[in-house]
């Protein structure tokens, strides 16, 4: 080392101070559960029946919906007609799939029918029918 250069530094952490919020004695600790109970007073039980329905309540909430029961099976509304749907999806499956399959043979064919073009034929359809096949069956949702 050179004797004119400078001592190298250090680095480090220096002491942390905490100013302290909440002094830490026995008078000043929070109360615990059993001291807030008595804090809290005795216990007074509810009377029996106090959370059922009462009688000639206008605002009882069960004798409402067996009101709007009475009415939706007055009218009829109580009925669910079940119905089939009938997929577009499977049609619009097979005509693509033949549609597809056709254009990839008729290119090889056009091509003209050697090895190389068969082959890259033969793996055009295999990955057209399969990524049609993945894509209208597991990523889109029914039509």
């Amino acid at each position: 080392m050179e004797p004119d250069d400078p001592p190298p530094k250090t680095y480090g952490f220096k002491e942390r101070e905490f100013k302290r919020d909440n002094a830490t004695g026995k008078a000043d600790a929070p109360p615990t559960a059993k001291e807030m109970a008595i804090m809290a007073g005795p216990v007074v039980k509810s009377p029996k029946g106090a959370t059922g329905p009462k009688a000639g309540d206008p605002n009882d909430v069960y004798t409402a919906l067996q009101h709007n029961r009475a009415v939706e099976k007055q009218r009829g509304l109580n009925e669910i007609e079940i119905r089939e749907i009938k997929s577009r999806r499977k049609r619009d499956y097979w005509l693509l799939i033949v549609g597809g399959n056709i254009l990839i043979v008729g290119t090889v064919v056009v091509l003209g029918a050697n090895a190389i073009t068969a082959i890259f034929g033969l793996g055009g359809v295999i990955l057209f029918n399969v990524g049609l096949t993945w894509i209208m069956w597991q990523v889109m949702d029914r039509y």
